[in-house]
């Protein structure tokens, strides 16, 4: 049996990216899903992806976790379509790459309104409805190795990871022993459609980047997924509050 059989799991940013890998990877472990994010056409085509190779439910559910009203329809549209939730996967992100001199107060509210209010808003609807029915529920939200350490260009986003570090050992402290676990995983840089692009451009130093990565390449989505699958079961039973960083080496 397979470890998710029959269980619920909410994967935001679930169309694209290191979410749609972890859509996927809890598919085939069984679980049937419901991927948010802000784009139609990605969630539709990705579901169906899912679908086909798979066989699960995905509900897809439009989306924008900067908004608190976003984040609590998301979990009420998920317990209504399967009757339950089990975990929540909090991956939808913002990036923008940003001199700090530049960082106006707009950028700011953007990147911490989706990188940590939507975290936030998700996590405390999800818990309000696990406490209030006596249920288990697990929560892993996916922050990056930016919120250990600072990086060029990268201020806001390694401040707003940073915060959402903090904020997973406060819920994990909070909720544990109402029946909501909570831990992180910090992914180095992954082969997304955004990293490849920026190989292609110049923007990144494909192979200066991959030489000082002990492991001798960057993540693929698989690597942060499996990382995820294994913090959302019961083998993880007893990790509460940890961020798992998942970046070959890459921050050492």
């Amino acid at each position: 049996m397979s470890a998710f059989a029959g269980k619920v799991v909410v994967v935001t940013g679930g169309g694209a990216g290191i979410g749609f890998a972890i859509a996927q990877a809890f598919a085939r472990e069984g679980a049937n899903l419901a991927i948010a994010g802000r784009t139609t056409e990605t969630l539709t085509r990705s579901a169906a992806a899912i679908r086909e190779a798979m066989s699960r439910e995905v509900l897809t559910i439009a989306a924008d976790v900067a908004r608190p009203v976003d984040c609590e329809r998301i979990v009420a549209a998920t317990v209504e379509r399967f009757g339950g939730l089990d975990a929540l996967i909090n991956n939808a992100a913002h990036f923008a790459l940003l001199p700090l001199i530049l960082a106006d107060a707009a950028e700011f509210s953007r990147v911490f309104a989706v990188n940590v209010g939507g975290p936030l808003a998700l996590a405390r609807a999800f818990a309000q409805w696990v406490i209030a029915l006596g249920r288990k529920g697990v929560i892993v939200n996916v922050s990056s190795i930016a919120g250990a350490r600072p990086a060029s260009g990268c201020g806001l986003y390694s401040a707003s990871k940073a915060a959402l570090d903090s904020l997973t050992r406060s819920m994990a402290l909070e909720w544990t022993g109402q029946g909501v676990r909570v831990n992180s995983v910090a992914p180095g840089h992954v082969a997304t459609e955004g990293v490849l692009e920026d190989f292609r451009t110049g923007r990144l130093d494909e192979a200066a980047l991959v030489s000082g990565i002990p492991a001798g390449r960057i993540a693929d989505g698989n690597d942060v997924a499996e990382a995820v699958l294994f913090l959302a079961s019961d083998r993880a039973r007893h990790i509460v509050g940890q961020v798992l960083t998942v970046d070959g080496g890459e921050g050492f």
